[in-house]
């Protein structure tokens, strides 16, 4: 066994040396390991002001409410040479600060997670300042409660998906993005129950939003540019191949955006005040699986759950789903390490709803679709990175007839993707 290894490192060598660039080219490394770039970073947002009806004495009457300013952490990826940025946003709320009324107890008015994309007509680059559009989603809830209210659950949460458009500019060094931007927010005035007999005040918020921000950025596969790094992957690949390791078991973890795609007619039906509350949030995304190198394609199970709690005057309504989802998607190119996929899901779901203390319980099938990307410079890693957005159409819940709809969009920006065995692969040549 030792002389058969020994012999296949001499060839492979002997081979690599002869020609380091056999599967993965000096030019294709060059330009693959440049297409996407890590991004970490922090800001200071504010929030939109506004004005704000309330009852008091029986009269409706208006107040002003200011600008607030929080601070939000963002991840990312710069894509396609530094032309386009990825990210996802997740806001300190606990930070934030803004006046309130004297006429309120409290006011909230924020946004949630926001995902969005930037894109840059001159590419980002060392030295340079580039101007950039963007667009973003989230969403954005508002919450109001006067002095002197007593309700057992509070007041209710008006939450509206909002796609607002950013404009700004990045200023690139050698490791940071400085980003100054400014949001026109797409959001009408809306109506917010004051009571939950029906009554209702207007509530205006201002369309201009602002941000400045600082990321980090890593060209975290640079060092695969080297001359002896293209002769190690070559190296590498022929191992898995001599191992059967191309094609591979793995795991991956990550966080998921589920956001809300149709509205329940249970609520609007039964408690119209929380009917503007998504049904939405963020959960842990868990999946296993199998990658078959020679079709290029994946074939998985996942689990997500999904907790959310609505809330208003004296309701509340828990909301929890258990998803376990087999999962097939081919792999529908390789552009530079960019490869998109497409696939069909079909899970098994628990649904349930606890209404003021009566409880609803259905588990059921369910077919979808599933789309995302990896980033996958070659073949031989032990691990990467992956998105990816499901959608089960039509997912709810039965409830005295009506339903409570569980059909999100399910958005897993980044999720970490680990090759079972091929570390143990490696090891087994390296002594």
């Amino acid at each position: 066994m030792k002389r058969s290894i020994t012999l296949f490192l001499v060839i492979t060598s002997l081979k690599s040396f002869a020609q380091y660039d056999s599967t993965y080219t000096q030019a294709y490394l060059e330009k693959s390991t440049k297409f996407a770039w890590l991004t970490l970073g922090a800001e200071l947002f504010t929030e939109p002001g506004g004005t704000a009806q309330f009852i008091d004495g029986g009269i409706l009457r208006e107040t002003s409410f200011q600008n607030a300013i929080t601070p939000r952490l963002t991840i990312g990826g710069i894509h396609f040479w530094g032309y386009t940025d990825f990210y996802i946003t997740f806001p300190l709320d606990f930070a934030s600060i803004r006046d309130t009324p004297p006429e309120f107890e409290t006011l909230e008015f924020r946004k949630g997670i926001e995902t969005g994309a930037r894109f840059y007509p001159l590419k980002l680059q060392p030295g340079r300042v580039s101007p950039f559009a963007g667009i973003s989603f989230n969403t954005t809830s508002y919450r109001q409660e006067l002095n002197g209210t007593n309700f057992s659950e509070g007041t209710p949460l008006h939450q509206q998906v909002v796609g607002p458009l950013e404009f700004g500019l990045t200023y690139t060094t050698d490791n940071y993005l400085i980003t100054a931007s400014a949001y026109y927010r797409t959001m009408d005035d809306f109506n917010y129950s004051l009571s939950a007999g029906g009554e209702v005040g207007v509530i205006s918020p201002d369309p201009m939003s602002f941000s400045l921000r600082v990321y980090k950025y890593w060209d975290t596969d640079r060092h695969m540019r080297q001359p002896k790094v293209v002769r190690r992957l070559n190296r590498m690949h022929d191992i898995l191949e001599e191992e059967n390791k191309l094609s591979a078991w793995y795991w991956g973890i990550g966080p998921s955006a589920a956001i809300q795609l149709s509205k329940s007619s249970y609520l609007q039906n039964n408690f119209p005040y929380l009917y503007n509350d998504r049904i939405g949030g963020f959960m842990p995304d868990i999946t296993f699986g199998r990658f078959f190198a020679r079709p290029d394609m994946n074939l998985g199970v996942s689990y997500r759950t999904l907790g959310h709690r609505l809330r208003g005057f004296d309701t509340e309504i828990k909301l929890r789903r258990h998803s376990f989802m087999f999962e097939a998607y081919k792999n529908l190119f390789d552009y530079l390490g960019f490869v998109p996929y497409l696939g069909i899901t079909a899970s098994v779901e628990d649904l349930r709803a606890e209404v003021n203390g009566t409880e609803y319980q259905q588990t059921k099938g369910a077919v979808g679709l599933i789309f995302g990307w990896d980033i996958r410079v070659t073949n031989t890693g032990t691990s990467l990175l992956r998105t990816n957005l499901r959608w089960t159409p039509n997912l709810h819940l039965d409830v005295e007839g009506d339903e409570i709809m569980f059909d999100h969009l399910e958005f897993n920006f980044i999720q970490y993707v680990h090759f079972i065995g091929r570390k143990k692969a490696y090891a087994k040549y390296s002594k």
